[in-house]
């Protein structure tokens, strides 16, 4: 026994610990290998996971790209094109249906670098429904990639004329209200261009030290630089040149340090604002089909004041219908645009809410009574003669009023005894010629008041804007007022000119207008801008597009410039705002949404 404990004893050394030693470094070990696997795998899964998130939202901006493309390409797209099936596009009408557009029912593969089919695709659906009031297309498109999908939803917009505070196509006067004797031509650096027709090219008007523009500007012509405050973007078709300043100062270009004015495009104003007029046939089904349905049509000179309080009042003599219709009795008046009786009289109170998002059309006395399908029922003379007609003047030639009260008369301040307003003036140089701008027959709108409602005001003649023209305190973004005159729109300035020839003004100093005004035809000008004495700031709260510029005041006479570009129109157009012939579309907005689509294009 006893040599068996000492040979046990002679083999007793550290061998057996040595051996728990290697056997729990390997268990570790191996506890280390595994979580080193379980941790690569997992982060590989995470990163495709990661990938395809990023790699879907990717495809779902490449969706709106191709919607944009499609919209620059067409620019009727957006009202034409799209899938009424789509719960986004419910209620839409799309009348050419997908147009073969297989993005509006199915997946299409985003093309890879060599143009090929890529891994990624996309899908989306439109809804155009408020595309007539505010000019926004809302798109919603969704991305795939791999197991993952992503949607967002964006407003796309066309850059029209309201996207500026100051837009012209001539940097030139409108020959009909300045007198000159001349022909518009887009002018050259050093103006040397001329008309083909031999006439003398017209005057220039420019921009000047103390202008200060806080907004986007931008012309088809040339514009005359000769000193001012340019707070954002400066563009032209042409240009822009001082060489003809005299004395030239420095303009000062702060949309950002170094920016110079860019060279872009031309866009065109449309010839005729009769498509606003089209919306007023009550049983067009392309009208009446869609919201917020017809607006209402007034005839010859009309007086609109906005109360400010969900009111308004509307004075119109000469109209006999505010509908249309393209059958027999082709013409209706509906309750919200007033009873025929108070327009002709004392004025008819509207709700400013029966008209939200919608259109005022004021149109000239129709040459005649028409036949058929065309039978206007706003023809005057067929329904009073001379001896009962509401405007004087068409009872009496000698008679210039024109059913509202214009020309004016009142008391001047300093002045005893009342006074006629003479009529407007016309100017070129130091002469001076009258006209009869205030026809009784024409589709003049005289405007003022406080706006509560997102509406437009066109007129086939001239708008008179003859009081401050402004926003009620708690206005949303999304109310905007469209006043848009096809000759011209005038901020009303009467004189009563004494024997001597001098020149009296009516009115106190100031106007505000705000608005997106637009003279698809014409200008935007201060009746009398040259005669009166200075007539204190015009301050104008949105933007201003004319066809030719118009001036607000010469020498010491007529208003100061206070333009800021209203920001609520870069989101919302005035309903049914007339556009460029061609233009471009941007978007304005986005943002993401729950996943519209599954993989296999399930909606979720």
């Amino acid at each position: 026994m006893r040599r068996i404990l000492e040979a046990i004893r002679s083999h007793d050394d550290d061998r057996g610990v040595a051996l728990a030693a290697v056997l729990g470094i390997g268990m570790v070990v191996m506890i280390l290998a595994a979580t080193m696997v379980g941790l690569a795998t997992s982060g590989a899964t995470k990163s495709v996971d990661d990938r395809d998130t990023a790699n879907a939202m990717a495809a779902a901006y490449a969706g709106l790209a191709d919607y944009q493309s499609r919209v620059n390409a067409d620019n009727t797209y957006a009202t034409k094109y799209g899938d009424a099936s789509q719960a986004f596009s419910t209620g839409d009408v799309f009348p050419s249906n997908t147009g073969g557009n297989a993005a509006f029912t199915s997946w299409v593969a985003v093309p890879d670098s060599a143009g090929a089919s890529g891994t990624t695709f996309y899908r989306y659906a439109v809804d155009n429904s408020i595309y007539g009031q505010q000019g926004i297309v809302r798109v919603q498109v969704t991305g795939k990639a791999g197991a993952r999908t992503r949607t967002l939803v964006a407003n796309v917009k066309p850059d029209g004329f309201s996207n500026y505070l100051y837009w012209t196509d001539y940097e030139s006067g409108d020959p009909a209200i300045t007198g000159e004797s001349c022909t518009n031509v887009y002018q050259n650096a050093d103006y040397s261009a001329r008309p083909s027709n031999g006439a003398a090219a017209c005057g220039r008007i420019q921009f000047q030290d103390g202008d200060v523009l806080n907004g986007p500007i931008r012309s088809n012509d040339m514009l005359l630089i000769c000193g001012g405050t340019f707070k954002s973007t400066v563009q032209s078709a042409q240009g822009w040149s001082n060489k003809v300043c005299s004395p030239t100062k420095t303009p000062a270009f702060q949309y950002y340090s170094g920016y110079q004015p860019e060279v872009v495009g031309s866009y065109t104003p449309p010839s005729t604002i009769s498509a606003g007029r089209d919306r007023m046939y009550s049983d067009d089904a392309t009208v009446i089909g869609t919201t917020p349905g017809t607006g209402c049509l007034y005839t010859g000179p009309t007086q609109i004041t906005f109360l400010g309080n969900g009111k308004m009042t509307v004075r119109s003599p000469l109209t006999l219908a505010t509908n249309l219709q393209k059958t027999s009795p082709y013409g209706s008046a509906p309750a919200k645009c007033g009873a025929i009786a108070d327009l002709q009289g004392a004025g008819a109170t509207l709700s400013t809410s029966l008209l939200a998002n919608n259109l005022i059309y004021v149109q000239d006395e129709p040459a005649s009574a028409g036949s058929g399908s065309a039978t206007n029922p706003n023809y005057y003379w067929s329904t009073y003669t001379t001896r009962n007609a509401p405007s004087a003047c068409m009872r009496s030639s000698s008679n210039l009023d024109n059913g509202l009260g214009f020309p004016y008369s009142g008391s001047i301040p300093g002045y005893s005894g009342t006074y006629a307003e003479s009529q407007p003036r016309n100017t070129q140089g130091k002469s001076v010629s009258w006209d009869t701008t205030y026809g009784c027959t024409h589709g003049d709108l005289f405007v003022s008041g406080t706006v509560d409602q997102s509406m437009t005001l066109d007129a086939e003649n001239y708008v008179y804007v003859t009081g401050d023209l402004k926003y009620t305190t708690n206005r949303s973004a999304s109310t905007v007022l469209g006043i848009v005159g096809q000759e011209a729109v005038m901020v009303w300035n009467p004189m009563y000119v004494s024997g001597s020839g001098t020149a009296y003004p009516f009115l106190t100093n100031n106007r505000t207008v705000s608005g997106a005004i637009l003279s698809n035809q014409g200008t935007f000008t201060v009746q009398n801008y040259a005669y009166g004495g200075a007539r204190g700031t015009l301050t104008v709260n949105g933007s201003i597009a004319q066809r030719y510029r118009g001036a607000v005041g010469q020498g010491s006479n007529g208003f100061l410039k206070s333009y800021g570009y209203d920001s609520s129109l870069a989101s919302y157009t005035p309903p049914f705002f007339p556009q460029p012939v061609i233009t471009t579309y941007k978007v304005t907005s986005q943002i993401e949404v729950k996943a519209a689509y599954d993989p296999n294009g399930n909606p979720r």
